[in-house]
């Protein structure tokens, strides 16, 4: 840097001497370090020290002008003239002259000597003048020495400063980079600590700072791993725990994304996927069975192909494909018999009310509610009696049950309905489809539908009776009660019950085909007492939180074709001690007890029934059972044992049923039903 540069830098003018301004200058230095050594961040520390570089190459180039002056290198350039012999002052010289080597001084002499001698004129008879050659040169030689001493003495003391400048400069340089890195672990910038140490190690190798400063930072990402790991597999455990897979799927991901070797976390993830992928397959089953349910048969193979090819070599989705092939096949004989009877009711018409006929043709839109042919012969024929509509004739469904009489037909339209609604005569209540027409009631209030003894012969169809709300107390209602009649159920759902679904009770009797009962609050179907009885035909109990279908307390019943799936109890329980009990050819799956539980029957029969993923077992008998027959029953795929008998049954009696693949044992016998074990 040039004078007049130093001089800009530091505010200087031309003619204004530096040494009055120096301790000013030392203060102003200081502080430009103090800024550098606590600056915010790397990127204005570094500003900083750039600004500090430049004040101080301006100290250094003014420093060097004013040592031209200085006392000591005045009183060396008097030595230098008085070894010369001469008393005028040398030139200043800008730096002090070189050392000369000792062995150049005598040549150099010598010529020098020589050229005087020959410069002269010397008189041939006055020799004795001339100066003693030898006394000359040692005199030059002298002051020679002289001066290479003092020229050697003043470049020491240079190099002494300029050594002494660069320990500081390099002291400032290590303060600052110490400072920097413990902001950067602070902050937990990693790499930016890293560099500062990497600098002080290359500064001043094996320093004690930098060996620090990097088990502080080796220290710190551990920490900061330990925290990042911990509070996101918290966050993956928990979503996972609660079923939320994608959550929980999501948070693993953040961990592995910036440590991919937590092995832990590799595991869980690969949990969370398993359980993802089961919660997918559950799903595709659940769609393809609704489908199935509903008779939607291209839809429902379309999804059982998605599920076998989404899950190749999953039996479930070969299954459900034979399951609508047979649905097909069944749909096609359903119409056969639909038009069957069909043909014979067109012949009974007389144009008079005629119960048979009716009851044909009734069953016929039932086995085939799309055949046009059929609804036109049904709706003449039941014009034959009185028909009430709703909201036509009546603006409530209350309103026409109070104004009709035996044997009449109440046609509700679509939309939801208010109960409750009381039922004690022999009428044929008809809704729009299941799915269209609703009746509901408040959960604390009452039951939305009650049939009582004097209904005997009525029918419903095509309806839902539901709660609105929930009761949690004791004493809660059903959402359909038939107490003491014979009522005859066709196409209808009762669901979101406080209670049980259906309560059949006070030797009720109830025909069903292809009902619905879920998500209720105890069963999906209950039967109690002696002479209560239900016949189920292609129903379904689902969802429910106690037992799917529950026959206790004397009471009796016929399941056939039908499923109870899903339910927080067993799929079936019998525990009674009427006789004719029959449980046949039905699929229980997935329920969290068994499949089926026989506890108690004086007689029956439960055969072809298929026990499959559920949670406690397959099926359990108990001694008390020992009077039916169990026979070519499917147990299979359970988490827990097949097939459980009770001490006292002969496990020969069972021997045609078949238990494979489950989770605990295939077959237990001397099971001790009271040990909670």
């Amino acid at each position: 840097m040039t004078l007049d540069e130093a001089r800009r830098t530091l505010g200087l003018a031309a003619d204004e001497d530096p040494s009055a301004h120096f301790a000013e200058f030392t203060a102003a230095r200081n502080r430009i370090a103090e800024l550098v050594r606590t600056a915010p961040n790397e990127t204005i520390a570094l500003r900083y020290q750039d600004g500090l570089v430049e004040f101080d190459r301006a100290l250094a180039a003014l420093r060097e002008e004013m040592d031209k002056e200085d006392p000591e290198v005045i009183k060396r350039r008097e030595w230098m003239a008085a070894a010369r012999g001469s008393d005028r002052p040398e030139e200043p010289a800008p730096e002090p002259p070189a050392p000369v080597p000792t062995e150049s001084l005598a040549p150099a002499v010598s010529r020098e000597a020589t050229t005087s001698i020959e410069d002269d004129e010397p008189e041939d008879d006055a020799p004795e003048n001339l100066p003693p050659p030898f006394r000359w040169d040692a005199a030059r030689v002298f002051s020679l020495l002289l001066i290479l001493a003092v020229a050697v003495g003043g470049g020491g003391a240079l190099w002494f400063k300029v050594q002494e400048h660069k320990r500081f400069l390099l002291q400032d340089r290590l303060t600052f980079l110490e400072q920097l890195g413990a902001k950067m672990i602070d902050a937990r910038q990693w790499p930016e600590a890293d560099l500062a140490y990497a600098e002080i190690e290359q500064l001043l190798p094996g320093a004690r700072s930098a060996k620090i400063g990097r088990s502080s930072i080796e220290a710190g990402m551990e920490e900061e791993r330990r925290q990042y790991v911990g509070y996101w597999s918290g966050e993956a455990i928990a979503a996972f725990e609660l079923g939320r897979t994608d959550d929980a799927a999501k948070a693993a991901r953040m961990v592995l994304e910036k440590y991919p070797k937590e092995t832990e976390i590799v595991e869980l993830l690969r949990k969370i996927e398993q359980a993802r992928s089961t919660q997918a397959r559950e799903a595709m089953v659940v769609a393809t069975t609704a489908a199935i349910q509903k008779r939607r048969w291209d839809e429902a193979e379309s999804r059982a192909k998605e599920l076998a090819t989404a899950f190749p070599g999953d039996p479930e989705g070969n299954v459900l494909l034979a399951e609508i092939k047979a649905g097909r096949a069944k749909e096609a004989l359903d119409r056969a018999r639909a038009r069957e009877l069909f043909a014979a009711a067109r012949v009974r018409d007389q144009g008079q009310f005629d119960s048979n006929a009716l009851e044909w043709l009734r069953e016929a839109a039932a086995l085939a509610p799309e055949d046009p042919d059929i609804a036109a012969l049904f709706q003449k024929m039941a014009s034959y009696t009185r028909t009430l509509q709703v909201p036509g004739d009546f603006p409530t469904l209350a309103e026409a049950v109070a104004a009709a009489r035996d044997r009449d037909r109440i046609v509700v339209g679509e939309g939801t309905w208010a109960g409750p609604v009381i039922i004690d005569k022999a009428i044929a209540l008809e809704g729009a489809g299941r799915d269209k027409t609703i009746v509901e009631v408040e959960a604390a209030v009452s039951t939305a539908a009650t049939f009582g003894r004097h209904s005997g012969g009525a029918r419903v169809s095509g309806i839902t009776f539901r709660h609105r709300g929930f009761d949690a107390g004791p004493d809660r209602f059903s959402a359909l009660l038939v107490r003491g009649a014979e009522v005859t159920m066709n196409d209808c759902r009762v669901a979101d019950s406080a209670g049980h679904g259906l309560a059949v009770m006070e030797a009720g009797r109830v025909v069903a085909t292809r009902c619905l009962f879920e998500n209720n609050g105890w069963d999906g179907v209950a039967v109690r007492g002696a002479g209560s009885r239900i016949e189920f035909t292609e129903c379904e109990s689902t969802g429910n939180f106690g037992h799917g279908y529950d026959i206790w307390d004397a009471g009796s019943g016929a399941i056939h074709g039908s499923i109870a799936r899903d339910n927080s109890g067993n799929g079936i329980l019998v525990d009674t001690t009427a006789e004719d009990v029959v449980i046949g050819d039905n699929e229980l799956r997935g329920n969290r007890e068994y499949g089926i539980v026989v506890s108690a029957a004086a007689s029956g029969r439960v055969h072809g029934n298929q026990c499959r993923e559920n949670l406690l077992g397959g099926m359990a008998v108990r001694f008390s059972a020992a009077r039916l027959i169990f026979e070519n029953n499917k147990l299979e795929k359970n988490a827990g044992t097949g097939l459980a008998l009770e001490q006292g049954l002969r496990p020969e009696d069972f021997s045609t049923n078949l238990a494979s693949g489950n989770g605990d044992k295939n077959t237990v016998v001397n099971a001790d039903f009271s040990s909670p074990d």
